[in-house]
């Protein structure tokens, strides 16, 4: 089973910290791609919103910045998975990215 199966089961809750968003949080469809990109030597996992309503669920949110929602999307494949992941938000492609932090998994292979 591949890791971004694991993270494409179902959707995933984005909560908004903008006081005048009009949802304090919405639940996003996105389709999670990964592995053909590497940044600092580090897996590069994207999650793109899958349709245009999962795009306008996140306006509903306000001016919740890219960062957080990396954030968020980076602690939830760490509940998901048990592996590190950290928010990547300089990806410059197109969605959210985190990328796996591959050195714990090398500390725990030694």
């Amino acid at each position: 089973m591949k890791l971004t199966d694991i993270l494409n089961e179902g959707k995933i809750v984005i909560t908004s910290k903008d006081n005048k968003s009009e949802l304090p949080s919405n639940f996003i469809d996105f389709m999670v791609t990964g592995g053909r990109k590497t940044y600092n030597g580090s897996p590069v996992i994207s999650f793109i919103p899958k349709t245009s309503k999962d795009l306008d669920k996140k306006d509903q949110l306000g001016n919740t910045s890219k960062r957080d929602v990396c954030n968020q999307l980076a602690i939830y494949a760490m509940k998901k998975t048990k592996l590190k992941f950290e928010p990547f938000d300089d990806d410059e492609g197109a969605g959210y990215s985190i990328t796996l932090n591959v050195d714990d998994i090398i500390k725990k292979l030694k």
